[in-house]
């Protein structure tokens, strides 16, 4: 009986377990710019879920001087990469977030995801923001696609589409 993910089958590189998959969530979070940029603060990864923090400052509220919903996308996705990304080499293709309350400036925003299928050609995660006392700020759904390393290099190069 094969015990591996179906995603070997189309040539993904599957991730380690135990500490090497921390070491992946980490080294993915160091190289995300725009995780990096925001300031945000992992707070756990593991193979298929993960959690991050980012404050909102002043540079991130909207002109009704709330946090802007982008920060809120962007805790949530930033997660979601974490998520699948310490499961196999993949991109985001599909993202739906609702947002219920604003995020207030000052406070701590937590963005989380989980993944709540793993087939053979996609993933699904659940998305979750909360404020740092708990209100639900935004819920949602994201879908990935397995990609090999090698695929992201080839497109590297490219140039108009």
């Amino acid at each position: 009986m094969n015990d591996r993910c179906p995603a070997i089958s189309f040539g993904m590189r599957m991730q380690p377990s135990g500490g090497d998959v921390m070491d992946r969530v980490q080294e993915i979070f160091r190289g995300d710019r725009l995780i990096q940029d925001f300031g945000m603060k992992l707070i756990e990864g593991r193979e298929g879920y993960a959690k991050v923090s980012v404050v909102v400052e002043d540079r991130f509220l909207n002109a009704h001087k709330i946090g802007h919903g982008v920060l809120l996308f962007a805790a949530a996705d930033a997660a979601f990469a974490l998520s699948v990304n310490a499961v196999v080499d993949a991109v985001g293709v599909q993202w739906s977030l609702n947002v219920f309350r604003a995020a207030k400036p000052g406070e701590t925003v937590i963005g989380e995801s989980r993944i709540i299928h793993k087939g053979r050609q996609s993933m699904v995660c659940e998305l979750a923001v909360t404020a740092g006392d708990g209100r639900v700020l935004a819920k949602g759904q994201s879908t990935a696609l397995p990609v090999s390393r090698e695929a992201f290099a080839a497109g590297s190069g490219k140039k108009g589409g």
